[in-house]
C-alpha cells in the first residue's frame, strides 16, 4: 500500500516538475538569477517530505558500546517505503538529565561509519568528538541505497545525481523524510531535549539540511556545508535553492569551498542571499569538494551559540 502511494506521489511530482516548474525554472529571479518555484510549486513539491505519522516506528536498541567514553547505541527503525534504517545515537556522559542533539548528515557514497572515524571525508570522528565534548548529542543514520543499506540498490553504489537525478531524487527525499522519522524518535526519550535539535549537512547533506530546515520547525539550528547548486530543471525537486527562501530554523550556517567544482561561489552567495534569516552566516575555506580540518570546531561553536 504504502510503495503505491510512494508511486503515485512520483508520477505526480514527475508532472509538477515537468511542467509548471521547468517553466519557473527557465525564469531567472533579476535578483538572485537562481532558477526558482513559484509558491504553488514549493507548496506541491513540500507533500513529498510528509508521512504518515501512524506507521509505527517499531525502534530497538541492538546493541550498545562506547565511543570516546559515551554511551553509544545502534538503533534500528521503521522509515517509509518498509525500509529498516540503522542509526548511531551517542550521548555524552557529563552527567546531565538531558542533551540538546545535532543530526549529522554524510555527503554521497558516505555511512553513519564515517562520522566515528577521524580521517574520512566529513573528519567525522573529529566533529563528533568535539559535539560530545560540548554536551550534545549525535545521531546520524544510513542514508537510502548507503552503507548497510547498499541491499537496496543491488549492493551496488548510490545513483550519481547528474547521472540519474530522478532515483537520486527519490534517495534523497526519502532519506530526509526517514530523518524526520528519526527526530519522532528522539522526542520519545528521557535522556534527549527534543527542543534543542540541530542538523549538519554535507553535500548530500547539506541538500538534505536546506529541504529539512523548509519542512520540519523543530529544527532550531543547522549547518550546511559544499551543498552543490546544479541548476538542471530536471534537479528543480532537491537542489537548495528550491527551499532555501522557506528556512524556518532560527539560526543557518551555510560554508563553502571557494575551489569547489559543484558550484560557482557567484551561485554560493545568491543561495545564502536566498535564506529569510536575520540570524545567519556564510563561512568561504580555500578548498575544493572535502571539508578541512578546522571545520569541526567551527561548526561546534555554531551550535554552542545557537542551540
Amino acid at each position: 500500500m504504502i510503495k503505491n502511494v510512494f508511486l503515485l506521489l512520483t508520477i505526480t511530482i514527475y508532472f509538477v516538475t515537468n511542467s509548471q516548474t521547468l517553466a519557473n525554472a527557465k525564469k531567472a529571479s533579476a535578483e538572485t538569477k537562481l532558477p526558482i518555484v513559484s509558491e504553488e510549486v514549493y507548496q506541491a513539491l513540500v507533500q513529498f517530505f510528509e508521512y504518515d505519522r501512524n506507521i509505527p516506528l517499531d525502534a530497538k536498541i541492538v546493541f550498545k558500546d562506547k565511543f570516546e567514553g559515551c554511551d553509544k547505541e545502534k538503533i534500528i527503525f521503521t522509515g517509509i517505503n518498509n525500509s529498516k534504517v540503522p542509526a548511531y545515537l551517542i550521548i555524552p556522559n557529563n552527567g546531565e538529565d538531558k542533551y540538546p542533539i545535532v543530526f549529522l548528515v554524510d555527503g554521497i557514497y558516505g555511512s553513519k561509519e564515517r562520522w566515528l572515524q577521524d580521517d574520512s571525508w566529513p573528519k567525522g570522528g573529529l566533529v563528533t568528538k568535539v559535539l560530545l565534548a560540548k554536551g550534545f548529542a549525535v545521531m546520524t543514520l544510513d542514508a537510502v541505497y548507503h552503507g548497510e543499506r547498499s541491499y537496496e540498490n543491488d549492493f551496488n553504489p548510490p545513483p550519481w545525481p547528474r547521472t540519474f537525478p530522478y532515483k537520486a531524487r527519490q534517495m534523497f527525499m526519502q532519506t530526509a523524510v526517514e530523518y524526520r522519522r528519526a527526530m519522532d524518535y528522539i522526542s520519545n526519550r528521557n535522556d534527549i531535549d527534543a527542543s534543542r535539535i540541530g542538523f549538519l549537512g554535507l553535500s548530500l547533506g547539506g541538500l538534505i539540511t536546506f529541504e529539512l530546515t523548509s519542512t520540519d520547525s523543530r529544527i532550531k539550528t543547522a549547518v550546511a556545508g559544499l551543498t552543490p547548486i546544479w541548476r538542471n530543471p530536471e534537479y528543480q525537486p532537491w537542489v537548495p535553492y528550491t527551499y532555501a527562501s522557506h528556512i524556518k530554523s532560527n539560526s543557518f550556517l551555510m560554508f563553502m569551498g571557494n575551489e569547489d567544482p559543484v558550484y560557482s561561489m557567484e551561485d554560493a552567495h545568491q543561495l545564502y542571499d536566498l535564506i529569510p534569516l536575520v540570524k545567519k552566516e556564510f563561512v568561504e575555506y580555500n578548498v575544493k569538494h572535502e571539508p578541512p580540518i578546522e571545520y569541526a570546531e567551527m561548526v561546534a561553536n555554531w551550535f554552542l551559540k545557537n542551540l
